[in-house]
């Protein structure tokens, strides 16, 4: 053990020092310990968002879609559909048809209820190999076979809050109005059809299940004026779905760029991930200033240390210690409050964490697109936090620890 080192652990242990250092001891551990812990939790939390984010959008729409220029569509779909199923990350392909349309129910309510909404035209079949739909579709069995088309009028599935806000039961009938020709204000041509609600979608994001509508894909070809094999693009599932700009590249050059176009799941979202990134960082700045004030009482209890410490320090410097040896002690001095303080903090943190994994924490899902509060933990995450609190304590200690090792040990002992 060097010389710093057993004065810095003779000091830690001693018991004869001031009680107000002691307190303030405390207290500094005792902040630093709660920064890292709230950076901690908040990073896992934000970890979730966007993994839940991420989980959402890939679970309820294609990884890649592909459209055309054609104002008719697609007109040749089962060559482009082989096309597309051909490529070697592909690992599903699945055609529909999207509109956009008024969605009216007499249904519970007193009045007429009116909302807009976005049709899905799917064979629910191909769809489950592109997107989990037997998953999110209830009840399942019946809300699948209703896609499949049938006998009589069509059957939809509504999404959970639209249907909610329609007070539309399963069994009820909606009438869907979509516009046909060009749109003209003073001439504005529409057609409606009535269609029985078999089940609801609910995919826990509340744009989607307040939005979207599933019906047929047949039914949507007749509604919205699709000739038979048509229609408005082409979802793709892939391999690794971190892959799917370059599959759509491949795409785009299987099919020719003139005539088609695909947009990725990470295109289409590049926004809203950006933003989730770029409010980690800002999280972690702003959490990061309650490590740095915690330090400030570092810097605090050194230099009350020094000076309790004045006519010891002078004998250890008059005995030939030098001035790195003194300045040495002090540094560990706060090393030591700054690694207590993270590691607890890691290790609260980390319970914490558990406890938001295994028990959670409930949060309205109207409001947000959860309805938990999701956490992902990474160790890469810890382990920075750790790195920063460690460094800001580090940086603390430096100016007692310099004003330490320049005092003079002839003035320290004759005035002592």
């Amino acid at each position: 053990m060097s010389f710093a080192a057993y004065i810095a652990r003779r000091y830690l242990l001693s018991r004869g020092g001031s009680r107000l250092v002691s307190r303030v001891t405390v207290i500094a551990v005792t902040g630093i310990m709660l920064g890292v812990m709230v950076l901690d939790l908040t990073l896992a939390i934000m970890n979730g968002l966007h993994t839940e984010l991420r989980r959402t959008f890939i679970e309820n729409m294609p990884m890649v879609t592909v459209v055309t220029s054609r104002p008719e569509g697609f007109t040749r779909l089962g060559e482009t559909i082989d096309t597309i199923g051909q490529l070697p990350e592909v690992t599903g392909v699945a055609p529909f048809i999207r509109q956009e349309v008024v969605i009216t129910s007499q249904g519970r309510a007193i009045q007429t209820q009116h909302r807009a909404g976005v049709v899905w035209g799917v064979d629910p079949d191909l769809q489950e190999t592109v997107t989990p739909l037997s998953h999110l579709v209830h009840p399942s069995e019946k809300a699948i076979a209703a896609l499949r088309g049938g006998e009589g009028v069509p059957g939809i599935v509504l999404g959970a809050e639209l249907a909610a806000s329609l007070y539309a039961g399963l069994g009820d009938t909606v009438t869907i109005t979509a516009p046909t020709g060009d749109l003209d204000l003073h001439d504005l041509n529409a057609e409606s059809r009535r269609f029985v609600v078999a089940g609801f979608l609910d995919t826990g994001l509340y744009d989607f299940d307040a939005r979207f509508v599933y019906m047929p894909l047949e039914a949507a070809r007749d509604f919205f004026g699709y000739d038979t094999g048509g229609a408005t693009g082409i979802g793709v599932k892939v391999a690794d779905m971190m892959r799917a700009p370059d599959v759509a590249d491949s795409i785009e050059t299987a099919l020719g760029p003139f005539a088609f176009h695909c947009n990725d799941w990470i295109d289409l979202n590049r926004n809203l991930f950006q933003w989730v990134s770029i409010e980690k960082i800002l999280m972690f700045l702003l959490l990061g200033l309650v490590i740095l004030v915690a330090a400030f009482n570092i810097v605090g209890i050194l230099t009350m240390m020094v000076g309790e410490r004045r006519r010891e320090i002078g004998i250890m410097l008059s005995m030939g210690a030098s001035k790195r040896q003194v300045e040495g002690i002090f540094v560990l001095e706060g090393l030591f409050v700054g690694a207590m303080g993270t590691l607890l903090g890691s290790l609260f943190g980390y319970l914490g964490f558990m406890y938001l994994d295994r028990v959670g924490i409930s949060v309205p899902g109207d409001v947000y697109f959860v309805d938990h509060v999701p956490v992902v933990a990474q160790t890469v995450d810890f382990l920075l936090v750790a790195a920063v609190a460690m460094g800001i304590t580090l940086m603390a200690t430096l100016l007692p620890s310099a004003e330490a090792a320049r005092l003079r040990p002839m003035e320290i002992i004759r005035y002592t």
